[in-house]
């Protein structure tokens, strides 16, 4: 079995743990302890951390009980040690670890969460190799999917309204030799960030352009090569296995 995560993290921390646990919030004394809370999991096999270094995300793809393709493989380099990590619920769910037992958890995480069978599992992390990305989809894969039109449409809407919110920060200049810069700046600032969120709820409303930004991004986003990938090995025996984190050099 094969999943893909779309994750991102603000902590330079991606993690893998049993959604269930995930949901449940640290303690008052557990957050003060937060570093060591963490690290406490995650020895004891209840979330798998990736420490990235730099903030960030993409695609994470993890094979369950199923070896990774041999050319997936041979783009492939291992991080650190094979782990155990325990998903008692039968829940995966891999993310920023800021989402893992947060103080205030998100209900609509249960949906992003994949079924997998209940038990323990020896996981191995490994990143791609600099140089070696794969091309992306062609866009004309993408234009198969959803139609000429269409694609030509959601561009025009996606340019044009880039190149809107651009124009507005030539205010600046425009303004400063009248008002000074802080006014200048503050002024443009205002513009712009106004300008961004009432197009992003007009876009919203949009139906056609919404339906197409959900085809094409989760298209963009299936033919992404991976920026990490996880192989779960389900055991029965979790003898002499321990949980662990990795860090990416």
């Amino acid at each position: 079995m094969k999943a893909r995560f779309d994750t991102g993290t603000d902590v330079a921390m991606i993690g893998a743990w049993d959604a269930r646990r995930g949901t449940q919030p640290f303690s008052a004394d557990e957050y003060r302890r937060l570093s060591d809370t963490l690290d406490a999991d995650a020895t004891a096999g209840h979330v798998f951390v990736l420490h990235t270094g730099a903030d960030g995300g993409g695609p994470v793809d993890v094979y369950i009980d199923e070896p990774i393709p041999g050319e997936l493989m041979e783009r492939l380099t291992p991080l650190g040690d094979a782990f155990v990590l325990a998903l008692p619920s039968g829940t995966l769910d891999v993310d920023g670890v800021e989402r893992y037992r947060a103080r205030k958890p998100d209900a609509g995480r249960a949906n992003r969460a994949v079924t997998v069978p209940a038990g323990d599992y020896v996981l191995r992390c490994f990143a791609g190799k600099d140089g070696e990305e794969e091309a992306p989809r062609s866009e004309s894969d993408v234009e198969s999917i959803v139609g000429k039109d269409d694609l030509q449409y959601y561009e025009r809407m996606t340019r044009y309204g880039c190149l809107a919110g651009l124009v507005l920060l030539l205010a600046f200049p425009a303004l400063l030799p009248f008002f000074g810069w802080k006014i200048a700046f503050g002024t443009t600032v205002v513009a712009v960030v106004g300008y961004f969120n009432v197009r992003e709820w007009m876009l919203r409303r949009n139906e056609r352009f919404a339906r197409l930004r959900e085809r094409i991004t989760a298209f963009r986003l299936h033919g992404a090569e991976p920026t990490f990938v996880l192989e779960l090995r389900s055991v029965r025996d979790r003898a002499g296995l321990t949980g662990g984190s990795v860090t990416l050099v």
